[in-house]
């Protein structure tokens, strides 16, 4: 870790009171975090998102009074509008898992609270149609993370009805419609985050055994490979960036996380971290404008990212904000 943002932070205290003693006129950095158009489903947290072209799609997910959905809305980012589509043909649930392959999304695991859930489903925004593919290959679970890389779905770790945790992971290939297991994560995990950059994903943070993980890797389709950790010390600077579901997502070759919750049962935190590769540290940003939260689904789209839903405690939420990083 460096201390990269201290020293800026740092640096533009020096050049705002040398200005300051030569005018009375200055600025402040724009805000990174604006509020935009409302989510038009009810309010809600572990939903499944997933962006196909143009459009996000934003299905299922955990209301109040232990409602679960399985409506599904399109938003368009050009006109900021909302538009219900085809009903997730699934049960109801929470914690699902989304990817997108071969121009089409892929929904499934989640649970109700009572079952686990290991079927998917395949939606093809052409016809807004969901056809059932084949169940998950490994046990049923929630709070598991997706992705694609070389246009095939990952899908591993999560947790299942007995609380155990696990690093297992298959690829989905569309062309043959089947799963295959693939290497393993080395450290079991549920409720982590994944973000796709420069042909790798990373995993890092969630829990194991209600402990925070913070290991932190890459995977380029067949090998994991060890990162720095998300919580140490380096020179006499502490940082800790181990969470729970927080929103991660890749804006210009750039991936940041944002929120969260800091342990299994603890407080969400509105902090948002910048990941550098080259140098394999992060760099601290403006904080979330919004309330604090976790389980939301974001998405990027035209030069900014977007979260939107989530939860705090137990408020599930329908406000979406988008962000666009200052520059460095």
């Amino acid at each position: 870790m460096k201390k990269t943002w201290l020293t800026k932070l740092l640096l533009l205290a020096v050049v705002l009171v040398t200005a300051g003693a030569c005018s009375d006129d200055s600025e402040d950095d724009p805000d990174e975090w604006v509020r935009v158009a409302d989510f038009e489903g009810l309010p809600r947290s572990g939903a499944a998102g997933f962006t196909i072209g143009d459009y996000t799609y934003v299905t299922t997910g955990y209301g109040t009074n232990s409602n679960r959905f399985t409506d599904t809305w399109r938003y368009n980012p050009s006109q900021q509008t909302w538009t219900r589509m085809a009903d997730f043909p699934g049960e109801a649930r929470n914690n699902a898992v989304a990817f997108v392959a071969n121009g089409k999304g892929y929904v499934g695991l989640g649970t109700n609270s009572t079952v686990m859930f290991k079927d998917f489903y395949e939606y093809d925004p052409a016809q807004d149609a969901w056809t059932r593919i084949a169940d998950f290959m490994g046990e049923a679970r929630y709070g598991a993370v997706a992705f694609t890389l070389n246009d095939q779905g990952y899908v591993g770790t999560g947790r299942d009805s007995d609380a155990q945790d696990y690093n297992d992971f298959y690829s989905y290939q569309p062309d043959t419609r089947q799963w295959t297991k693939v290497n393993s994560t080395p450290v079991k995990r549920s409720f982590s985050f994944v973000f796709v950059l420069n042909g790798l994903a990373y995993l890092g943070g969630g829990t194991n055994n209600n402990q925070n993980v913070t290991s932190f890797y890459t995977f380029d389709g067949s090998t994991w490979t060890e990162k720095e950790p998300l919580s140490g010390r380096d020179d006499d600077y502490t940082y800790n960036l181990t969470r729970l579901n927080p929103a991660a997502f890749v804006l210009d070759g750039t991936a940041f996380i944002s929120g969260g919750i800091t342990s299994y049962n603890g407080s969400a935190t509105g902090t948002t971290w910048r990941y550098v590769p080259s140098g394999d540290y992060w760099e601290e940003h403006q904080l979330f404008s919004g309330s604090y939260r976790q389980q939301a689904v974001t998405f990027v789209h035209d030069g900014a990212a977007y979260v939107v839903t989530g939860r705090s405690g137990t408020v599930p939420f329908d406000d979406m904000w988008r962000f666009i990083p200052v520059p460095w």
